[in-house]
């Protein structure tokens, strides 16, 4: 696998190919590796934040009632499994350019969004997301575990043209 820097300097991904009814192909890159890694950081502080919150909220409510692992593990889920549905993204992901789209290029479904935030779980194992790092520097698209198993991808956004051609039906 050869890499090649690009203009900025940092390492750049293997092209994929998506083949679609659409022409040309659809050909989208997988997420450089450091902005996953700043997206997975702003995440998991608004996540943190959150669960600071809920176990301030348990404590001041019901003082004897301790916090079990269902309610943290339903706020990380809700958090990543809503937005990614709706925006195809996180706040994260959205902060560094990132989306996540299913194998044909179009925005993540409802169904991929559900297994990918549900494996989330696994590819965290055994601490701080060790096991889904090793499966995306195995992987040529750069996938964890939930990406895999629901056929998705984290991809760059794509950069509008700024100067696009002129619509040639204006012109004639």
């Amino acid at each position: 696998m050869s890499h090649q820097a690009d203009h900025q300097g940092h390492q750049q991904h293997n092209e994929v190919t998506i083949e679609t009814l659409k022409t040309p192909p659809l050909r989208i890159q997988p997420a450089p590796n450091h902005r996953r890694v700043m997206a997975v950081l702003v995440d998991s502080v608004i996540v943190g934040v959150a669960w600071i919150s809920l176990l301030l909220w348990f404590h001041q409510r019901i003082a004897d009632q301790p916090i079990i692992g269902a309610e943290y593990f339903a706020v990380t889920f809700l958090y990543y499994d809503l937005q990614e549905t709706l925006f195809a993204s996180t706040i994260g992901k959205h902060l560094m350019g990132l989306r996540v789209v299913g194998d044909e290029g179009d925005p993540v479904s409802i169904r991929e969004a559900l297994i990918r935030n549900l494996l989330r779980l696994v590819d965290w194992l055994p601490v701080l997301y060790l096991l889904g790092a090793l499966i995306i520097a195995r992987s040529t698209k750069k996938q964890r575990l939930g990406d895999l198993v629901a056929r998705t991808m984290v991809t760059t956004i794509a950069q509008r043209d700024r100067n696009p051609p002129p619509a040639p039906f204006l012109f004639h």
